[in-house]
């Protein structure tokens, strides 16, 4: 009996093999939702750090007297024309100095390409860190430009404030981006549609979606700035 013991082997059976597999199945499933949550859309990730980084841009922009007369009296928004005497230098990819008037500097330092209808997309050039050559020219369809963090801008030239333009993360085709929308004064925005880019993009939801990142940070400001979540009283009162 003790040898045939020996050789006497144990093995799961059918209905004991399926429970473990669905337990395994079951752990799988939760945790790949926790790992979605701790993990973010890239897409999301990558627009919103542009559109945070273009918002600091415009206000860095419409706020430089080197750029815009600031005389009292005299609106300073980006319907006013950009001042004559200002220069731009671009990153080392362009390797370029762009002035309004050629003929108040010397010689061959700068180009006489900047006027009302592209001052805005060089402006916006300048101060933010890119890793291509700069395209300025007009078009709600043509790219301006890449952010090192590969991020594609279209349709910043050929117009003046208010306009739409597209932010696309990846850099994969303006249809793959998402629209904002920069007003006169330099405020941004995103809307849930865009009337110049709504056929472009290859979801219709693609816009809706960008409008429910920004107004989901909104919402999380105010909680955070407006009230005090242990009182519910408003934080910012003495």
């Amino acid at each position: 009996m003790n040898r045939d013991n020996k050789y006497l082997k144990f093995a799961f059976t059918m209905a004991e093999t399926i429970l473990t597999l669905t337990i395994i199945g079951v752990v799988a499933a939760l945790m790949l939702r926790s790992v979605n949550r701790i993990n973010p859309d890239k897409n999301k990730v990558l627009f919103l750090r542009s559109f945070h980084a273009l918002e600091s841009a415009v206000s860095d922009i419409i706020n430089d007297t080197s750029f815009y007369d600031h005389d009292i009296g005299i609106l300073s928004d980006f319907s006013s024309d950009p001042l004559p005497m200002a220069v731009v230098e671009l990153n080392s990819t362009q390797g370029s100095v762009l002035c309004s008037k050629k003929s108040n500097f010397p010689d061959g330092y700068c180009k006489h390409v900047i006027d009302k209808t592209n001052a805005f997309c060089y402006f916006v050039a300048s101060k933010l860190s890119l890793d291509s050559v700069v395209n300025c020219s007009a078009g709600d369809k043509v790219m301006n430009f890449r952010t090192a963090n590969g991020v594609c801008f279209y349709g910043l030239a050929g117009r003046v404030p208010p306009f739409d333009f597209v932010i696309e993360p990846g850099c994969k085709g303006i249809e793959n981006g998402y629209a904002a929308f920069i007003f006169t004064s330099g405020g941004m925005s995103v809307s849930d549609v865009s009337s110049t880019y709504g056929d472009v993009f290859d979801d219709e939801n693609r816009q809706k979606l960008a409008y429910r990142w920004v107004n989901e940070q909104t919402e999380v400001k105010k909680k955070d700035y407006d009230f005090d979540s242990s009182s519910g009283e408003d934080s910012t009162s003495e």
